[in-house]
């Protein structure tokens, strides 16, 4: 059975906290440990693209900018998020027990109870509690995987494997919950961008494609971070991106400082 811890958040409604084994887990810090993540040592794993997502979310304009974060894991991206913008109201959705366990026990410990709020369910469940065109701004980092060999490790697979939900729900569930004029906002990997933005043509526009290379000398982007407006028909903008490694496969300047303090992505 699983144990649970309440935190009351500020509207005094309380947030249920599912316990997880210690053993189970390590304590990571992302942007220069001005966020500190609880995640599982075997299984889904935090990386770069959560930052540089995060790094892509403005909220000019908004007092309190609500955000969902849909397939949040653990909840680095909108913890990251939360760390740099204090407009931001961020809902995030996970469907995994274990992860979902760990995004409640992060919130709580990055002192966000109130800020960012754990929904756990599945995208595919017409009762999921969300409504509607009833955020500001969507973002999120979808499965990356169509097919091809499973990984062995169930959670993982779950995480980086499209499933029942594949590219086309998820962007069409991340359509339905923006308002429209909202902007939802994706990072992929480079070679699905015929994809996204086929998924995309004809229901949201003034679209923003923002390669992320592994190095300068690269061939061809390793993602890409998509950001477009519902219902909107502006022309799409190609931006120059990022290099995130020298030729020695060490971070550059400009990418080691964005992973390690809260910023904007430069030209975005």
């Amino acid at each position: 059975m699983i144990k649970t811890a309440m935190a009351l958040q500020p509207d005094g409604a309380a947030l249920s906290v599912p316990d997880f084994p210690e053993n189970r887990t390590s304590h990571d810090f992302l942007l220069g440990g001005a966020v500190t993540l609880k995640q599982p040592l075997d299984g889904y794993r935090a990386a770069v693209d959560a930052v540089l997502l995060a790094a892509a979310v403005s909220v000019a304009g908004h007092r309190d900018c609500k955000i969902l974060d849909v397939g949040s894991a653990v909840g680095s991206v909108g913890l990251c998020v939360a760390r740099r913008l204090e407009a931001a109201r961020v809902t995030g959705v996970e469907l995994q027990d274990d992860l979902y366990a760990l995004f409640c026990r992060n919130v709580v410990e990055n002192g966000f109870v109130g800020r960012v709020t754990p929904v756990q369910g599945d995208i595919n469940n017409r009762d999921l509690p969300l409504g509607a065109e009833s955020f500001d701004q969507v973002i999120s980092n979808p499965p990356y995987y169509a097919g091809g060999t499973r990984p062995s490790n169930e959670s993982r697979a779950t995480a980086h494997q499209e499933g029942s939900a594949d590219l086309a729900v998820w962007i069409g569930f991340c359509l339905k919950m923006v308002r429209q004029k909202g902007r939802i906002t994706l990072v992929h990997r480079a070679d699905h961008l015929d994809r996204i933005i086929g998924l995309l043509y004809g229901r949201a526009g003034d679209m923003t494609v923002y390669p992320i290379w592994s190095k300068a000398s690269a061939d061809a982007p390793l993602r890409v971070i998509v950001s477009a407006r519902k219902g909107v028909s502006s022309p799409l903008k190609m931006r120059r991106g990022l290099v995130l490694h020298d030729e020695a496969g060490q971070y550059l300047p400009e990418t080691d400082q964005l992973l390690r303090q809260p910023a904007s992505l430069p030209g975005f």
